[in-house]
C-alpha cells in the first residue's frame, strides 16, 4: 500500500512538472542539471501525449502493486471458492460443484431439453 501511495505522489510530482514546465524549478530557486531541463521542456511541448503516458504507466504500477488475486465466493457465511487457498481462478466445474456442495440449485439450461 505504501509502495502504490509512493507512486501516486511521483505520478502527481512528473504530472505538475508537464503542466508547470521550468516556472516550477524558477519559482522554487531551483536549478535543475540541463538533462532535467530539456526532457520537462519537452515534456511540456507534447503535453497530453506526457500526461496520458504518466497517468497509464502510474496507473499500471498502482495496480500491480496493490493486486493480492483474492477472488472468493461466499454464500452466506460458508466460504464456496477461494483462489487465495487454491492458487488458481476456478473453471465452470469447480463453480458447479461449489454451489451444488451448498445446497445451491442451479438452473437447467434450454439446450438440457427444459
Amino acid at each position: 500500500m505504501f509502495a502504490s501511495r509512493c507512486v501516486m505522489a511521483l505520478q502527481f510530482a512528473v504530472i505538475s512538472l508537464i503542466f508547470g514546465g521550468n516556472n516550477i524549478f524558477q519559482t522554487l530557486k531551483v536549478f535543475p542539471s540541463q538533462a532535467v531541463s530539456d526532457m520537462v521542456s519537452t515534456m511540456s511541448e507534447n503535453k497530453m501525449m506526457s500526461f496520458m503516458g504518466v497517468w497509464l504507466l502510474g496507473n499500471v504500477i498502482q495496480g500491480s502493486l496493490l493486486s493480492t488475486g483474492a477472488f472468493e465466493i461466499h454464500h452466506g457465511d460458508q466460504l464456496l471458492w477461494s483462489s487465495l487457498e487454491e492458487k488458481r481462478l476456478p473453471n465452470m466445474g469447480d463453480l458447479v460443484t461449489a454451489f451444488k456442495s451448498a445446497g445451491v440449485e442451479l438452473m437447467a439450461s434450454s439446450r438440457d431439453g427444459a
